[in-house]
């Protein structure tokens, strides 16, 4: 095999189906043609070329080779997992494009109803549009169902004993480990969770707690009581005026391009599509209103700084591939800005921030139990395989981590591959140590220090090429732990 000719397959590929899922994911088209793009690249699909490399990683005496060939055979093992369900996840994403329901009398694209769930202060009305939602995503699990199975069969075939035995062998991410190491998130912060959900719930959205569902979460994390302190006009100069401030360009020359268009069959969840790495990076949000759109696009912008600001020079590998979770905890740096005091009062305009902080910080916990609750999910999901077992343990534990009554109809579609739910912990890990050595190093307000922007674009031009624990360790930050995660919360919660 040709590893040079490969490495330029999968550059040619990773533009084209970034190219297609933009398209698709931001409502430009509706009918999804990522098969065909797959089918055009099939060598990466291959068994022969996920065993070929694969063995070579294993046999490779070099530590940068081996490195390579590490995040290469992650990218095949995968791929191969998702050549074969090609054809099922085209006629999910165009059934999720074109699949309306019914509200006021009429038919609204389904990734619509999030945003209206959202904006909808009648609890009667919400509940509706909910159940409406829900029904539609029930009709496609018998899709996603499929999907999962074909992936099963697919690790099988590769040699692997289970779905969950290439997520962990070929990430090097112990699954069970971390599974352990964040489950007393959800202990350790249940009084504290419970008394500030009770709060929220009672006071901005009128619903009992023990009454309390999934809709009435969205309407809550909504928060239109802040919408006066954080108008959609001023977001992109808060977000982008720190940056500046560190000596940073935030469109990076114009290789980070913004799309906010409010399209009707664009995915809720805001994203950001790496068309070519550095070049040509798009960031898409679709706004809502409130502090939800300052976060998804804060979030969405640390992703956009990262990959734009990667070194050109790099391998493919570097560039394209390794540990997802070091981009992630480059976004959640930025987003966390709106736990910063110092970053509300000057670049937001909040001039009394406590009750954003509260509400930012209640926010994220709620965020931090839920992952930690799907990561246990995903477990078993993949051990047990799709059913009633499985539908059951999501609405269990989803319910228990979250307080409310969660609906069991999303088992399968609140779901990522390849135990994705994992990068976001281990991110949420990592950003939590980093923020406290910014704090050490470059001041309590580091995010308006000029000294920082060198140190950040040095992290941010090595692209994926280490592991979060690897640059942990280069950074001194120690092994991973939940405790300053916690810490930080609790303190803005206080």
């Amino acid at each position: 095999m040709n590893l040079s000719v490969l490495r330029a397959d999968l550059e040619e590929f990773a533009e084209a189906i970034s190219r297609e899922e933009y398209l698709t994911r931001a409502g430009l088209k509706a009918e999804s043609r990522a098969a065909a793009v797959r089918e055009q690249f099939a060598v990466l699909g291959s068994r022969d070329a996920f065993e070929e490399v694969h063995d070579k990683a294993q046999g490779e005496s070099g530590a940068e080779e081996a490195r390579r060939l590490r995040y290469l055979a992650e990218f095949l093992g995968t791929t191969c997992i998702e050549y074969r369900a090609r054809v099922l996840n085209d006629r999910l994403a165009t059934a999720e494009a074109t699949q309306t329901v019914e509200a006021d009398g009429r038919q609204i694209p389904l990734r619509s109803v999030e945003t209206r769930i959202k904006n909808e202060g009648d609890r009667a009305r919400r509940a509706a549009l909910e159940a409406s939602c829900l029904s539609a995503v029930a009709e496609m699990n018998g899709l996603r169902q499929e999907i999962l199975e074909t992936g099963h069969e697919e690790a099988s075939r590769l040699g692997f004993p289970g779905y969950t035995a290439p997520c962990r062998e070929l990430s090097g991410i112990d699954l069970t480990a971390l599974r352990d190491l964040t489950q007393p998130i959800l202990s350790r912060s249940q009084d504290m969770y419970r008394e500030v959900l009770a709060w929220y719930l009672t006071r901005w959205v009128g619903a009992p707690p023990h009454e309390a569902r999934r809709h009435d979460l969205v309407r809550l994390f909504r928060a239109p009581e802040l919408d006066r302190l954080m108008p959609p006009d001023a977001l992109r100069e808060a977000a982008e005026a720190p940056i500046r401030r560190m000596g940073i360009d935030p469109a990076a020359a114009g290789r980070i391009r913004v799309d906010d268009e409010p399209r009707p069959a664009k995915m809720p969840r805001a994203f950001v599509a790496t068309l070519r790495i550095p070049d040509e990076i798009i960031l898409v949000v679709r706004p809502g209103g409130g502090p939800d759109d300052y976060a998804a696009y804060l979030h969405e912008l640390g992703h956009a700084l990262h990959f734009a600001y990667t070194d050109s020079g790099l391998p493919v590998e570097y560039r394209r591939l390794g540990d997802s979770s070091v981009s992630e905890a480059f976004a959640f740096l930025q987003d966390g800005q709106l736990r910063e005091r110092g970053w509300l009062k000057r670049f937001a305009g909040v001039g009394q921030p406590a009750d954003v902080l509260r509400f930012t910080a209640f926010h994220k916990l709620w965020f931090l139990r839920r992952y930690a609750a799907k990561l246990d999910y995903e477990l078993f999901l993949h051990a047990e395989g799709p059913g009633a077992r499985s539908w059951d343990a999501y609405r269990d534990l989803l319910s228990a981590a979250t307080l409310v009554e969660w609906p069991a109809e999303l088992y399968l579609a609140d779901t990522d591959p390849f135990f994705y739910a994992a990068r976001y912990l281990r991110a949420w890990i990592f950003e939590a140590q980093l923020r406290n050595l910014l704090r050490e190093r470059f001041d309590e307000e580091w995010y308006r220090n000029d000294r920082i922007g060198p140190f950040l674009l040095s992290l941010w031009r090595q692209g994926q090429r280490h592991t979060i624990e690897e640059l942990a360790a280069d950074l001194g930050l120690g092994p991973p732990a939940i405790e300053p995660l916690l810490a930080q919360i609790a303190a803005d919660l206080a």
